[in-house]
């Protein structure tokens, strides 16, 4: 079927067909995906420890997809990695996909911009919960050629066929047939109607072995599960009831995939695991376990939750909820034997008046109850709070703070801010200096980290309000110090593996310059080599722990190499003259002790890693 063919097809509105992932081979029809988280300019740092979803699940849709192209796909967090170079980087990429959360805005729009000028040709692709709502600023400011409005698994592949297929008008034909999209003709933005909301496990499993950099020696600080998209409730700051509309859970299969995914990635030492054995996961941040009011959805996750215990003894896990789980014991408890034992609880504020300002269907004086029920009950509460609320004033905050530490256990703290898609996006911008924001003027992004207020009010600045978010904090205990433990933790784990790796580099090394040296001198050097070897026995046991931890597909190729290496000194010492016989003879016998205890290292290590595996 030719091209034009699949593609007529392929846009008529039908559901992308389907095919299992796999890997195919090489050609003409390969394209290549870069896929960009650019760089948090701050706030929760949560965002940072953990990967986001959203090009998981389109890399993972990619993968899927039954069209004319195969595409590669490389997923490139910033944060993670370190800040690309759209020249050099982008080089043979076919494909460029951004997103951002309001704060990574203007280095999306400057990666985008760059991209274009030192590669014209490139497609360039916007999306997520900011550009999706303002696609015409997006278009405009970063010269995207299309922007997929809310989620866009399931036209993702119709939306690169036909930006890679067509390159002049004809392109808009296509393009006004795909749902839910935004792009720019005839000097106006054109957008697409979506029809219809995504099934949540339209890609059963996020694409996380994409990633850049995954590696044994720089993994995943935790794990990520999402097990349903959107919301029960309507809060007024919320972006994640109109980006992902409804309450959607996914399959209950589904559910048990993704979990077994999150072990494999543990297995090879993709996500950290601590010296328990045990690694961190971090349920999605959409509201995980509803509220007793939602009946149907709330019995449903009970039943679901009473599946996992068996298949999450590995994993201490994190999710958000509702301060009211504290009233409904059967579920907290079938919570706690699946060993979701943290809790984000969005407290924000203990100002009955400020809460039904915001539409949160929260009484003060029962949240404390629900709070002090779950303390008790054994959970580590996180507090979520915003300041800056309607009725809020400098002393009533200063009194959350005092309250809320009582209650909690760790804190976060965002002062109200306006996000696209909300109610508030209607307050009074301010511009970076803290005065009006002038027409034609874009926002200031890079100040949208809920540390300062960016709109105007008449009880404080945008320097007043940084002052009162710091007296606030100085009395939290920030769940960012948490966060920031377990990065110091990772950073030392990397510190080791990386020096295992180089102390066994520079010994193998020494086992070649050894079986050089036996080669050339004989018998004159056979007892200094038996020194050197049982040397090597002390650097190959120093080396033992760090390696413990590598990935399956290190240790193969390790021991591949170390056997390889000590054939070659066998051989070498077989070599040598007749007078050193007995001398070769005793230093290949060491050798093979040298190596049978390595290999015993990788094997240990191997089993420990996949207990399951054979030996």
């Amino acid at each position: 079927m030719s091209v034009i063919e699949l593609l007529d097809t392929k846009f008529d509105g039908t559901p992308a067909t389907q095919s299992p992932v796999s890997i195919r081979p090489h050609g003409d029809r390969t394209r290549r995906v870069m896929m960009v988280q650019p760089a948090s300019a701050g706030g929760n740092f949560e965002y940072i420890a953990i990967p986001r979803q959203g090009m998981l699940f389109l890399s993972g849709a990619l993968a899927q997809w039954d069209g004319p192209y195969v595409y590669e796909r490389d997923i490139w967090f910033e944060d993670r990695l370190g800040r690309m170079d759209p020249d050099t980087d982008l080089d043979n990429i076919d494909i460029l996909m951004l997103t951002s959360l309001i704060n990574e805005t203007p280095r999306a729009y400057e990666l985008a911009r760059q991209a274009r000028e030192f590669h014209p040709e490139l497609v360039i692709l916007g999306g997520g919960p900011q550009m999706s709502p303002l696609p015409e600023e997006a278009i405009a400011r970063g010269g995207f050629d299309a922007i997929v409005n809310r989620e866009g698994e399931d036209i993702i592949g119709q939306l690169c066929d036909i930006l890679l297929t067509w390159r002049d008008d004809r392109k808009y034909q296509y393009l006004e047939r795909v749902a839910g999209i935004s792009f720019m003709r005839d000097g106006h933005v054109t957008q697409t109607r979506r029809k219809g909301l995504v099934a949540p496990d339209f890609v059963p499993l996020p694409d996380f072995r994409s990633i850049r950099g995954l590696s044994p020696i720089n993994p995943m600080a935790g794990g990520v599960l999402e097990t349903v998209r959107g919301c029960t409730e309507n809060c007024s700051y919320c972006q994640v009831i109109q980006q992902f509309l409804g309450y959607r859970l996914i399959d209950r299969d589904t559910e048990f995939r993704r979990l077994k995914q999150l072990e494999e990635l543990a297995a090879d030492g993709l996500i950290h695991t601590g010296r328990n054995g045990k690694f961190n996961v971090f349920i999605s941040d959409d509201l995980h376990t509803p509220p007793l009011r939602a009946v149907k959805f709330r019995n449903e996750r009970l039943e679901r939750l009473k599946g996992w215990a068996s298949r999450t003894t590995s994993m201490n896990m994190i999710c958000q909820a509702r301060a009211e789980i504290g009233q409904d014991d059967e579920l907290a408890d079938a919570l706690l034997d699946a060993n979701v034992k943290m809790l984000y609880l969005g407290v924000e504020s203990n100002n009955a008046e400020s809460l039904a300002a915001v539409r949160k269907r929260q009484e003060p004086g029962q949240m404390q109850k629900d709070l002090v029920h779950l303390n008790e009950t054994g959970f580590s509460v996180v507090a979520m709070t915003i300041i800056g609320l309607p009725y809020d004033t400098e002393e009533s905050i200063m009194t959350l703070a005092d309250w809320v530490t009582q209650h909690s256990r760790y804190q976060t703290a965002n002062l109200l801010t306006p996000l696209p898609a909300t109610s508030n996006w209607d307050l009074k911008p301010l511009n970076a200096e803290g005065g009006p924001l002038q027409e034609g003027e874009m926002r200031p992004y890079e100040l949208y980290t809920g540390r300062q207020l960016v709109h105007e009010d008449d009880r404080w600045s945008m320097a007043e309000s940084r002052e009162l978010f710091d007296n606030y904090t100085a009395k939290l205990t920030s769940i960012d110090a948490l966060y920031g433990r377990i990065f110091r933790i990772l950073g030392n784990y990397r510190l080791r593996q990386a020096r295992g790796v180089q102390d066994l580099s520079e010994a193998t090394e020494t086992m070649r310059n050894w079986s050089h040296q036996v080669e050339q001198a004989g018998k004159e050097l056979g007892e200094n080599l038996n020194l050197r070897v049982t040397e090597l026995s002390d650097t190959l046991r120093s080396v033992s722990q760090p390696l413990s931890n590598m990935g399956s597909d290190f240790m193969d190729n390790l021991r591949t190499r170390i056997n390889e290496t000590s054939e070659a000194l066998r051989v070498y010492a077989e070599r040598a003259d007749s007078g050193s016989k007995d001398v070769a003879t005793g230093i290949s016998n060491r050798v093979g002790e040298v190596t049978e205890m390595l290999n015993g290292v990788l094997d240990s290590a191997t089993h420990r890693r996949n207990p399951n595996q054979a030996r």
